[in-house]
């Protein structure tokens, strides 16, 4: 079966939205990226490797273009504003948010969600593991594994884009198993960063299940 082709904005074009962006760009995406500066030195960067084949403009003109998935990928302070500000373009469309509100004793913000945008469809995935893995996804030659919970509707689709990037997809439920998701991501940030161990860690499920 043919994959389906995304018309995807990328909202942030730092680590996590520029390595996503350009991979699924080079996957034969349609890419936009939405950006705080579009003169910034982030859209500088990606001009430089993709030249015209992405466009790149403010958050507002990105989503003006009815994508059919957009990619939350700002720091997490900017998703409120977002969120609101655009909550016309973003209601009904694929969502999946990226951030995590490092410090805060909840990582994500549902509620956010169903006040501006009830009638999307909301996805947590890229959020539990480090950038670097997205650039390389292989450990020795095994896959790593993407933990991601969001709306059963549009699962395929945010399937074939986790997949798209090199990671093998693994699907928690709905977005109210966020929470459990974003355990997984504490435990990175432990695993990685508090034991030392790099930022070049990801997980793998090991079961002798078909």
């Amino acid at each position: 079966m043919t994959e389906e082709k995304q018309i995807i904005a990328v909202l942030g074009a730092s680590n996590i939205g520029g390595t996503l962006g350009r991979k699924w760009h080079a996957a034969g995406h349609t890419v936009a990226f939405g950006v705080s500066d579009p003169q910034g030195k982030n859209a500088q960067a990606i001009r430089a490797d993709l030249g015209n084949a992405v466009s790149i403009g403010t958050t507002t003109e990105v989503l003006r273009t009815n994508p059919n998935v957009v990619l939350i990928a700002t720091p997490p302070t900017a998703v409120s504003e977002i969120v609101s500000a655009n909550a016309a373009h973003l209601n009904g469309r694929t969502i999946i948010d990226a951030t995590n509100r490092i410090g805060e004793a909840v990582l994500y913000d549902q509620q956010l969600f169903q006040r501006y945008v009830p009638k999307a469809h909301i996805f947590r995935a890229f959020n539990t593991l480090g950038w670097e893995n997205f650039v390389n996804p292989l450990f020795d030659g095994v896959q790593a594994d993407l933990f991601f919970c969001g709306a059963p509707a549009r699962r395929a689709a945010v399937d074939a884009l986790i997949r798209g990037i090199g990671l093998n997809p693994i699907y928690l439920g709905d977005v109210d198993q966020a929470e459990l998701l974003d355990g997984i991501t504490k435990l990175w940030f432990t695993l990685a960063l508090k034991q030392g161990k790099g930022r070049h860690l990801a997980f793998k499920v090991l079961t002798d299940q078909a």
